[in-house]
């Protein structure tokens, strides 16, 4: 390592970087030493920047250096593992041209490779090159790439079709031959090409196919890399569309099966036979997937009759006559008519099917195969007898698709992909794989979507539930019982598990038409609490009805034999009895239903499972969700949901990425009171050459907007003042938008107001949520007859929302919160089901109140103020009767002049008013209560609070809120209530895994508006396990999906969170990011921060004392810098801070955990400050922030510029920064942010007397305590 350091510095770190063979040579040696692992010398080649500041500048001559080519893709490949393939893209796209060099000379050398001509190894050059060729197909988003990796599916790879497939899929398709003619033409050196792009195209053309063959007789990780890069191609359509055909006919799942795990040919199977066409990329219904089986079962039947049968010609036989002849004598006919007599369900069947094969005379065998079109060899040799048999077998066996259980079983959590998944990228291997499906950009149809989540969730589940039981078991150290060696017992305890009484199978109903397994099993068990403390006792009685249990057999030595899954139907006291609470007994029991098709399953292999199981653990409330989110994913994959037709091509990753997004050109928006006043509305449309402002521009005014056809016209804004202004007003006083919204805010407003998909960016400070209120509001009132869905990912941003909404002129009853977050609500109302329901009996109550004093006032007798419907009969009776009147003439005095001064303890009619406008707003108020009256109704005729809360749901409701945790819990219940929504807004989108945003659409069969908010430059969704975050790449959120696709999207463009040189620092992550100007410049932020020289900070803090520390894996902490945060903290407190308003910020939890820690030794006396990790301080700010990097000897994930962004702009007023500055300024990723925070150099500057005072320099924490 140390010589690498010492050359690096000589030959690239320097200033001026020169090439030489002898070098690139040197390190590729290094690199491949003998001895350790590879990947370490890799990972530190990419830190030493390597790639970005000597092989690529240099690559036109390096490229004649087979070391230096190696090295380049190792790197490449290496940057990508660790989730930095942004730089490694803008690094290539910077020079299409000599990526494109790259691209081709990677081909070429993996065949050299392949053939055995390679320079290098040949070994690590092949799996150097399919990996690269593996993160280039995940990145076709990216033009240079995209170029360059089309050119090996196009359609030339047909060449090795056999060639009786090769013209029927021609025949098929006659666009596609065509092609094949022009790319067939191109392959010969001549007049259409030289010789060396013709060499090129050859190898464009065989590479795929060249790789089968060769994988199907290489290692298993070289294999397992090669069946990973043949699923990423057939799960895009881009690349599947001809290369989908070539695996088919090649039976490449079949051919490497045997050379991998049985997941990874799982998967490869799966993505072969997944339903879609493969040239036309329209997905098959069943019926057609079905038609399409038959009619290639009919085939083999035929040619089983014909090779029985003499009789028909050379050329429809193949093999002639005579061969008919040997066939009939040999006893082949009988076999053979098996085939062709019997049934089409035997093909289906493989194990009948290669039963029957394995009868047949190998010359029977191979003619069979070759008659459907089956290969019998490959360019290295004849295929074994048992080959044949299995890939005729195999191309008519009907694929079953993977575990669809909502459970946890032993076969989940102790298989390979959960405990691979859980270990990615720690053990050192140079390229690890995993027996996962992976969530690109592209999917082939919306079933391939659901069906690659719900495995990913379900791995997920496995990991979580395995680490719980893991630890339980741990804790309650099992061990063989002294009067019974074979039974366990458990000499510790814990709060989340206990040792299972008794257990037994109580309900098995019988199935269902058509199905195998049980409609339903229930099963009873039984635990003892006895001597376990009270508090124990009373968590244990906290379990509820749905909560989900896992059952294990856990043996005496530790481990888990047996895990079982169920949900809890009630409780049961020690009788055996139903109770909804439990008593003191320390015996308690729950009925619990298990998994039908895993008892029908254990019913056949291990009836004795559930007899066994031995304990039984709970998990916390908001980690034992996973069940109905599965669940609901696994129905909607049985029944995949229709997409509008505007937005299925661009959810699946296909089309114009500009298709969906409203157009405003030409368009006539309503903006409600979304301008403040007539300049405000003149100035949020710059862009334009003008803007004509009419109409009566009052305060809360209603504004309709006429866009022009393009920028060059001029944007016209029609303002009206809606109900007339009566003194009436303050019955009900309307709230009105205050804010003034910057002209990108007011783009974003109005792009949602259309129909079809509108995605807004918001930087840290510009006004999402505000922008997110307005748009609601705007929708709310002009389009009356919508429902809208709000959703977010996290409780406390929707309860934030949900506030603002409620604070605009919104009707309360048309709201709804759902979740149990609504109880944190800041709200003077309920707005949950039961306190939406309890209002409107209680509204119910007032305006009966109302119409009855109304009723009083007009001397009408009768008790209209009974019930909704008796007012409904006085309102067109009596008082639409009285209005006609008066409206007409007939009448000189206002009828209802008498309820209004009763309700308003004043004259209605004050000299000088306007008596029409007064009186109309009078009896607009009134329509309007008796509108919300019928609203109210059917409250009053439904009795069943089920009944209550579907009414609320389906139609009272117009605007929803919810979490997407609580959407995909309850997605199935709010489908049935008939919720139909026809706009969903997605706060916090870009923190939201893809699914979660999904499944609010499904309640959205109409959906008319999709909006999503949110910020990809900032962290993605928490994914905890490392291989589905890297390797499936789970992390990544719908919104940032959309963004890579080229959708275009609204950037709002004014921070008002933090003074502009803060925000400078992250600036750059955005385009064109500003100032609100002129509230960034006034109050706070126009004051220096007291003590501080500057505004923000990075401290070095370097290798004092020991620098960064590990106590246990993945638990990083640095004592030099806590201890120096701590001091800067004690010293803002005696400058005067407020300790509420300092933040210290940590990028591990461990650090987090020293900071609270020194906080707790050294200033017991002080208030504690916000302590948090800079993930979990994502969405929140603080007027101070004081940051620990904590790294020095690896940046660690803070190379991550999302998880930076983050931490620079939680500040408002001031940032300090401690950190290693050697460390950092190596890294490549974080220059231009170095540069930035080094502006005020790397010493803390403070200024105790004042800003007049000569600065204090502080380095370290010893110069700081002398401050102090």
């Amino acid at each position: 390592m140390a010589d690498m350091e010492a050359l690096a510095r000589k030959h690239w770190l320097g200033d001026a970087a020169k090439w030489s063979d002898d070098v690139a040579a040197r390190v590729l040696k290094h690199v491949v030493a003998a001895g350790g692992e590879m990947r370490p010398r890799v990972q530190q080649l990419e830190r030493q920047q390597y790639l970005e500041r000597y092989v690529w500048p240099h690559y036109d001559r390096a490229r004649e250096s087979p070391a230096a080519a190696l090295t380049l893709l190792l790197v490449a490949n290496e940057k990508q593992q660790q989730g930095l393939e942004s730089s490694l893209w803008t690094l290539f796209s910077a020079n299409s041209a000599r990526f494109d060099q790259l691209f081709d000379d990677s081909v070429a050398l993996l065949l050299r490779a392949i053939d055995g001509t390679a320079d290098a190894d040949a070994g690590l050059v092949r799996l150097a090159v399919v990996q690269f060729l593996i993160v280039c197909f995940g990145a076709l988003e990216v033009d240079v790439v995209r170029a360059a990796c089309l050119r090996l599916v196009g359609v030339s790879v047909w060449y090795h079709l056999l060639e009786s497939r090769r013209e029927r899929e021609l025949a098929q398709w006659p666009q596609v031959r065509r092609l094949w003619r022009h790319a067939s033409r191109r392959w010969t050196a001549g007049k259409r090409a030289t010789a060396e792009e013709a060499a090129r195209l050859c190898r464009e053309r065989d590479v795929i196919a060249r790789l089968v063959w060769d994988a199907a007789d290489g290692d298993s990780v070289y294999v397992e890399k090669v069946v990973e890069l043949l699923v990423d191609l057939g799960s895009q359509l881009p690349t599947r569309r001809f290369v989908g055909v070539l695996l088919d006919d090649m039976q490449a799942a079949e051919l490497l099966a045997p050379r991998v795990a049985p997941e990874l040919a799982r998967r490869l199977r799966a993505c072969v036979a997944f339903p879609v066409s493969d040239v036309g990329g329209q997905p098959l219904a069943p019926e057609a997937a079905r038609a399409a089986w038959y009619r290639r079962a009919a085939e083999l039947q035929l040619a089983a009759y014909k090779l029985g049968h003499g009789g028909e010609s050379e050329e429809e036989l193949g093999s002639g006559g005579e061969s008919n002849k040997e066939l009939e004598s040999s006893g082949d006919a009988d076999e053979l008519a098996t085939l062709w007599a019997g049934s089409a369900g035997l093909l289906g069947s493989t194990s009948e099917f290669t039963a029957v094969l394995q009868r047949l005379s190998e010359p029977a065998l191979r003619a069979l195969a070759a008659a459907v079109n089956v290969r019998l060899a490959n360019p290295r040799g004849q295929f074994e007898r048992a080959l044949v048999e299995r890939l005729l077998a195999a191309r008519y066996a009907h694929f079953e698709p993977g575990p669809m259980g909502v459970y946890p079983d032993e076969q989940l959590l102790y298989g390979r992909a959960v405990t691979a998944a859980d270990a990615f990228g720690r053990d050192g291997a140079l390229y690890a794989g995993l027996p996962l499906p992976k969530l690109g950009l592209q999917y082939l149809s919306v079933l391939d979507y659901l069906q690659r989540w719900f495995a990913l969730l379900r791995v997920e589940m496995g990991g979580a539930v395995r680490t719980d039981l893991d630890a339980a078991v741990t804790r309650m150290q099992p061990c063989a019982r002294d009067d019974d060696a074979n039974a366990v017992g458990f000499a510790g305890w814990t709060r989340m598990a206990l040792p299972i009484s008794a257990l037994a199978v109580v309900d098995v109903q019988r199935a269902r038409v058509g199905e195998h397994q049980p409609s339903r099993v229930r099963a009873d068990l039984s635990v003892d609490l006895s001597g376990f403390a009270e508090s124990l006792r009373a968590e244990w009685a906290e379990v509820r009805v749905h909560d989900v249990l896992v059952l294990a057999q856990v043996r005496a030595d530790g481990s888990v034999a047996r895990v079982r899954g169920c949900t809890v139907d009630a409780r049961l006291d020690a009788q055996g009895s139903v109770v909804e609470q439990f008593d003191g007994s320390a015996d308690r029991g729950f009925r619990v239903a298990l998994d039908p098709e895993q008892y029908a399953r254990d019913a056949t292999a291990d009836p004795d499972v559930y007899a066994a199981l031995n304990v039984v653990m709970r998990r916390r409330a908001a980690e034992n969700n996973f069940t109905p989110a599965l669940e609901t994913v696994r129905a909607l994959a049985a029944a995949p949901p229709e997409l509008p037709v505007w937005l299925r091509p661009i959810f699946l990753g296909y089309g114009d990425p500009a298709a969906a997004v409203p157009r405003l050109f030409g368009a006539e928006v309503n903006l409600g009171d979304t301008f403040v006043s007539a300049d405000h509305a003149q100035a949020s449309f710059a862009q334009y050459a003008g803007v004509e402002v009419a109409g009566e521009f009052a305060e809360g005014a209603t504004c309709v907007v006429a866009y022009p056809e393009d920028t060059g016209g001029v944007v016209r804004v029609t303002a009206s003042s809606g109900d007339p202004a009566w003194v009436a007003s303050d019955v009900q006083a309307p709230r009105r938008n205050a804010l003034a919204f910057t002209p990108a805010q007011v783009h974003a407003i109005a792009s949602a107001q259309r129909e079809g998909l509108t995605l807004v960016v918001g930087p840290p400070g510009t006004g999402k949520t505000d922008v997110a209120v307005q748009l609601v509001s705007a929708l709310y009132h002009a389009q009356p007859g919508e429902t809208i869905l709000l959703v977010t990912h996290s409780n406390q941003a929707l309860n934030q929302l949900f506030a603002k909404i409620v604070a605009l002129d919104i009707e309360p009853r048309h709201l709804l919160r759902l979740g149990h977050g609504e109880a944190e609500l800041d709200a003077d109302e309920r707005f949950s089901r039961a306190g939406r329901i309890e209002s409107f009996l209680d509204r119910r109550l007032e305006l009966l109140a109302q119409v009855a004093r109304l009723a009083a006032s007009l001397d009408v007798p009768g008790e209209f103020g009974d019930s909704c419907a008796s007012a409904r009969f006085f309102l067109v009776a009596h008082v639409r009767v009285r209005w006609e009147a008066y409206r007409r003439g007939q009448q000189d005095v206002f009828p209802f002049e008498r309820f209004f001064e009763a309700e308003l303890g004043r004259p209605l009619f004050p000299p000088g008013c306007d008596a029409a406008a007064v009186a109309s707003g009078c009896y607009a108020h009134l329509e309007r209560m008796f509108d919300e009256l019928a609203a109210v109704q059917p409250f009053e005729l439904l009795r069943g609070s089920a009944e209550r809360s579907r009414y609320l749901l389906a139609r009272q409701a117009r605007i929803v809120a919810m979490t997407c945790t609580h959407a995909a819990m309850r997605q199935e219940e709010l489908a049935r209530a008939g919720v139909r929504f026809s706009t969903v807004v997605v706060e916090e989108a870009a923190q939201m895994l893809d699914i979660e945003a999904f499944v609010p659409l499904t309640l959205a069969p109409a959906l008319k508006r999709l909006v999503l908010i949110g910020d990809h430059n900032q962290l993605p969704p928490v994914v905890q396990s490392p291989g589905l975050r890297a390797f499936a790449r789970m992390e990544q959120s719908l919104f940032a999906r959309l963004v890579r696709l080229g959708v275009p999207y609204v950037e709002l463009d004014r921070q008002a969170r933090a003074r502009p040189e803060i925000a400078a620092l992250y600036r750059f992550r955005y385009r064109g990011l500003g100032d609100l100007q002129p509230h960034v410049a006034q109050g706070a932020f126009a004051q220096p921060n007291p003590g501080f020289k500057h505004a923000f900070q990075f401290v070095n803090v370097g290798q004092q004392q020991q620098g960064e520390s590990e106590p246990t894996p993945h638990f990083f902490q640095n004592l030099a810098e806590a201890e120096f945060v701590v001091a800067v903290f004690r010293y803002m407190c005696a400058q005067g801070y407020d300790a509420r308003r300092v933040a210290l910020l940590a990028a591990y939890n461990g650090q987090r955990m020293l900071l609270l820690d020194v906080l707790r030794r050294r200033c017991p006396e002080l208030p504690m400050p916000r302590v948090s990790t800079v993930d979990q301080f994502q969405g929140q700010q603080a007027d101070y922030v004081l940051l620990s990097l904590v790294r020095t000897r690896r940046v660690g994930h803070l190379r991550d510029l999302r998880r930076l962004t983050v931490a620079l702009s939680r500040a408002r007023l001031g940032l300090y920064v401690f950190g290693c500055r050697a460390l950092l300024d190596s890294c490549f990723e974080l220059q231009p942010v170095m540069a930035e925070l080094l502006r005020n150099g790397d010493a803390l500057t403070l200024v105790p007397e004042g800003h007049q005072s000569q600065p204090v320099i502080v380095d370290d924490v010893d110069s700081m305590a002398a401050v102090l």
